[in-house]
């Protein structure tokens, strides 16, 4: 996209800080650590997310060969529920509290472990969650063990146990909230995980919250009694307020939302559930953009990009396949002073600092492999290796790290948190045959209006036309999907914007011109 840029004001902040742009079709949040990204949502209109939505399914196939079956939850795509997700539950607590060590809960083990056929049956009616999103091909997957997440609390409606998240270290404070929840009068077959925010809140709020769960399952109950198979019996959080519920602590300093219908929203949910954070919340009312005025959009950008610079000069190249991940780490411009050894060192540690940030970014998971520069000195590294768990420490993703081998390798695994934003925002690229991808045609004409604005924000002409050449894709979701934001563009600066097609420009060049 080429237009005439001013550098946008430094934000210089301390503390942790919360970012929300809600547009038309898209809603972004940004956490900022010290003024530097530090984590990324997204959601867009149309795209389906349900992770954590629960359904009255129905058995659609049985498949003995991999011990699972296929449940028709009136989506395009069956849902994917293994033997595992239908008798074990410590496998699925790991996916309902992402955010979470594993809590400390009894799990007991009776013997061999069921076959799928012996549990299910073709055609029959069952109560299934989300836990992870459908992805290309595959259906979503789900579990029979049910969770309703609150904010200090998770609900466990089919299991009477109780367990307390690992993150609560001191043993006078679990022993009081595990008498709290011994007080608790509820059905002997309802019982809850206790999230790690749930530490110092007093016998009330936990109390109140366990009733409130418990008042939302019977009436989950209730809609699967009337309801037909396949339906939806409850719909998780969007994504502003389930961040709000999982993530929104007292160490963050301010949370800023430039919508006036989402901030009402916040403060109402604030106002039931967390009534202390809610002078932490601003509206945002400047022309500038708000992610513009923060300075976050370059950032968000290079959460796309496969070259990710280092502050000495170094580089990494972050690969993605179908299998697995490949982080490469390269010297580029940085030389050093003391020789190749301390070279690579250096770079290595910046590395082993920016890894762990781009992975949390990126949501990347599965089997991931870094490769840092040759290094001939044990001591140097081990130091190296040092650095990248110290960081890894902050995310809270569940991962496996082994050790760094002599040729500089480390092998990791992560489990990934949510639907990528790539696959989101980006579509197989039309120009390279299927090697890489751009951004979709809906990305690019979000982006565009964006810049549109921006321009007009830092115009000092008193009339003002814009004039946007674009490929024929592009201008067509701007006549269609973003007219009303581009007409609301032109009232709130009062000026005329002329579109433009251009068929020789690439799919991802918008030109913006102020005449």
């Amino acid at each position: 996209m080429h237009t005439r840029r001013s550098g946008a004001k430094e934000h210089k902040k301390t503390g942790k800080e919360v970012i929300v742009n809600v547009g038309p079709v898209e809603k972004r949040i940004a956490l900022l650590a010290d003024g530097k990204l530090a984590d990324f949502f997204m959601e867009r209109e149309g795209i389906e997310q349900h992770a954590g939505s629960i359904y009255k399914g129905k058995v659609s196939s049985i498949i003995p060969g991999i011990e699972a079956a296929f449940v028709d939850i009136g989506h395009k795509k069956n849902a994917f529920l293994h033997v595992s997700d239908v008798v074990d539950k410590s496998s699925v607590l790991k996916e309902i509290l992402p955010d979470e060590d594993e809590p400390v809960i009894q799990v007991q083990k009776k013997g061999k472990q069921p076959r799928i056929q012996d549990i299910l049956k073709t055609g029959q009616e069952i109560m299934v969650q989300i836990v992870k999103e459908s992805i290309g091909t595959k259906g979503a997957r789900v579990t029979s063990y049910i969770s309703i997440p609150g904010r200090y609390l998770v609900l466990t409606p089919f299991d009477g146990g109780f367990g307390v998240s690992r993150r609560i270290g001191n043993r006078e404070e679990r022993k009081r909230i595990r008498e709290i929840l011994t007080k608790i009068k509820a059905p002997s077959d309802v019982g809850c995980i206790v999230r790690t925010v749930a530490e110092n809140r007093s016998e009330k709020e936990l109390k109140d919250e366990f009733r409130y769960l418990l008042n939302l399952w019977e009436r989950v109950r209730n809609r699967e009694k009337r309801q037909p198979a396949p339906a939806m019996i409850y719909e998780e959080y969007g994504i502003i307020l389930r961040m709000i519920r999982d993530r929104f602590t007292e160490d963050i300093s301010q949370f800023i939302v430039d919508s006036k219908d989402e901030y009402n929203r916040i403060i109402k949910f604030l106002k039931a559930f967390m009534p202390s954070l809610r002078q932490k919340v601003k509206l945002y009312n400047g022309k500038v953009p708000l992610f513009q005025k923060y300075d976050i959009e370059k950032e968000v950008d290079m959460i796309f990009e496969r070259k990710i610079p280092l502050k000495s000069g170094g580089y990494l190249v972050i690969e993605q396949t179908e299998g697995l991940v490949a982080i490469d780490v390269n010297t580029g411009s940085y030389t050093g002073k003391k020789g190749l050894e301390y070279t690579a060192f250096r770079t290595n540690i910046e590395a082993a600092e920016e890894i762990p940030r781009q992975l949390l970014l990126r949501d990347v998971g599965g089997i991931i492999i870094i490769d840092f520069i040759d290094m001939e000195e044990k001591h140097h590294r081990d130091k190296v290796f040092e650095k990248l768990q110290e960081n890894l420490r902050g995310d809270k993703a569940r991962i496996n790290v082994r050790g760094i081998s002599q040729f500089g390798i480390v092998e990791m695994t992560r489990q990934r948190q949510r639907k990528s934003i790539e696959s989101t925002s980006h579509i197989e690229c039309p120009y390279c045959g299927g090697k890489g991808s751009v951004k979709s045609s809906e990305t690019i004409a979000i982006e565009t209006a964006r810049e549109v604005d921006k321009v007009l924000s830092k115009s000092a002409k008193k009339h003002k036309h814009i004039t946007v050449t674009m490929h024929p894709h592009i201008h067509a979701v701007l006549v269609s999907d973003q007219a009303r934001v581009l007409r609301d563009i032109q009232r709130k600066y009062r000026c005329k914007i002329d579109l433009r097609e251009d068929r020789l420009l690439h799919v991802e060049d918008v030109i913006i011109e102020e005449a």
